[in-house]
């Protein structure tokens, strides 16, 4: 019987450990992004839901407006190994409740810290346009954590 080297034994349990990290991913996550800018401190209340297919990741964004309203936008993306997140907002998910149209779209780059205690997603985001690099472009941040469920 062969004894499994060390460097292939320790890549077996962190791939182990990445596949149940990912799995903590999925769920209700709520926080703040900031708006104005990557360095203001003017923030909007935000919700993801996160749902996992391998390293697809779907789910829907929830920001509440200053003037009370919720914008809800569907996503799409995917995970990486070093648990790095990109998502698009891919869809309005109006109805006849919520009319509240995007004035644009965004895209996220987000860091998953999948913490037994304290899981965490932190990271930014910008406007989708073609001006990559344009001095009006929007851009902001965010920071997350797993939504308590009530009574548990």
């Amino acid at each position: 019987m062969k004894i499994l080297s060390l460097p292939l034994l320790l890549l077996l349990l962190l791939t182990g450990y990445t596949a149940d990290a990912q799995k903590g991913l999925e769920g209700a996550w709520e926080g703040t992004m900031t708006v104005g800018g990557i360095y203001s401190n003017k923030a909007l209340p935000m919700q993801l839901y996160l749902t996992l297919e391998g390293s697809k990741v779907k789910g829907r964004s929830y920001v509440q407006l200053p003037d009370g309203s919720t914008l809800r936008m569907d996503l799409s993306g995917r995970i990486y190994g070093d648990m790095s997140i990109s998502l698009v907002e891919t869809a309005f998910a109006g109805d006849s409740f919520n009319e509240v149209m995007p004035e644009f779209n965004r895209q996220y780059q987000i860091s998953f810290k999948a913490d037994l205690w304290n899981p965490e997603l932190k990271g930014f985001w910008q406007e989708i346009t073609s001006q990559t690099f344009g001095a009006k472009r929007r851009r902001g941040r965010m920071t997350l954590v797993r939504q308590k469920v009530k009574g548990v």
